[in-house]
């Protein structure tokens, strides 16, 4: 008797507020257009910045909207799921991500509070293993390699020694090295760790509170100068 795998969880992105704010976005561009032209004709030019204001607000509400319909059909509109076989992720700008359970230590739940209105954002992370590539301790000992390098230009080398060193110890346990903002999709966490228990026992799933989000993804920044830099230093090389 063969005993059915588990069900994978996944977590879909929703079609119907894209298609929204693309309609809407494109109703206010014509609006707006209308309007200028209205005002125009009419000889009060001073009245043009303000439908000005709706046509850019509306250009941009449709872009997004198109934009993240695009993102949708790419992935077949999945944004997250956990499977026998890992964590398939979507986040912006990296991409979709899929991490095997052999490189994954825990799933981090978290949120990042927003800069306009005030509220919070749910976030996924994935905590890679140490000697993971992306990993926090792969970046420090990336960055201590290029350090201690002596054929670098001096404002080079300046960049680099400028660089946070990282999160702390205490830091480098929970620290993400690739995550998603909940947005256009939601996640139950009751059943997020009911898969996580059944798919991968050994990975835990871990929640930290917004306050701590600097400390889960801040050190990203660093990588990503980090990487720069050498490239700057090796484009020099061959100039």
């Amino acid at each position: 008797m063969t005993t059915e795998p588990p069900a994978p969880y996944v977590v879909r992105f929703r079609r119907l507020r894209p298609i929204l704010m693309i309609a809407v976005g494109v109703l206010g561009l014509a609006i707006s257009v209308r309007m200028i032209a209205g005002v125009v004709r009419a000889g009060q030019p001073n009245r043009v910045p303000t439908r000005l204001g709706l046509a850019v607000a509306s250009a941009v509400l449709t872009a997004v909207g198109g934009a993240r319909l695009a993102r949708g059909r790419r992935t077949g509109w999945i944004a997250f799921a956990v499977d026998a076989d890992g964590i398939f992720l979507v986040a912006s700008p990296d991409g979709a991500r899929r991490f095997g359970w052999d490189e994954v230590s825990a799933l981090v739940l978290f949120s990042r509070r927003t800069e306009f209105v005030e509220g919070t954002v749910r976030c996924v992370g994935v905590r890679l293993h140490p000697m993971a590539p992306g990993s926090p301790e792969r970046h420090l000992a990336e960055l201590e390699e290029a350090v201690s390098r002596h054929d670098l230009p001096l404002d080079v080398w300046e960049r680099l020694r400028r660089l946070d060193r990282g999160p702390s110890e205490a830091g480098l346990e929970l620290a993400v090295s690739f995550h998603a903002e909940a947005r256009g999709w939601q996640y139950r966490t009751s059943s997020l760790t009911e898969a996580m228990r059944v798919h991968a026992p050994g990975v835990p799933v871990v929640r930290e509170p917004s306050e701590r989000y600097y400390d889960l993804v801040g050190w990203r920044a660093d990588q990503e100068e980090l990487r720069q830099a050498l490239e700057d230093a090796e484009l020099r090389h061959w100039c």
